[in-house]
């Protein structure tokens, strides 16, 4: 496999990515969090289990915060 630039986060510098098995986390320079993969028990944390996830989606929820690495599991996502 090749490495490829994923669609949607081009214009961002990633300070922090997590990739696991079904789900994958992208935290931007800019504080965001972008997530996407399986979702079918709500570990992207986009209020929702809609599954795949097949686009990085924004994380909702994180204005403010100081989120300065991101950690995930099979089944759980943290910020």
């Amino acid at each position: 496999m090749k490495p490829q630039q994923v669609s949607g986060l081009g214009c961002y510098f990633l300070e922090d990515v997590a990739v696991g098995v079904d789900h994958t986390l992208a935290l931007t320079s800019s504080g965001n969090i972008w997530a996407w993969g399986n979702n079918a028990d709500g570990q992207l944390g986009l209020g929702h289990t809609n599954s795949p996830v097949r686009e990085p989606q924004l994380v909702p929820g994180m204005d403010g915060k100081e989120i300065r690495q991101v950690r995930q599991t099979s089944y759980l996502s943290r910020f």
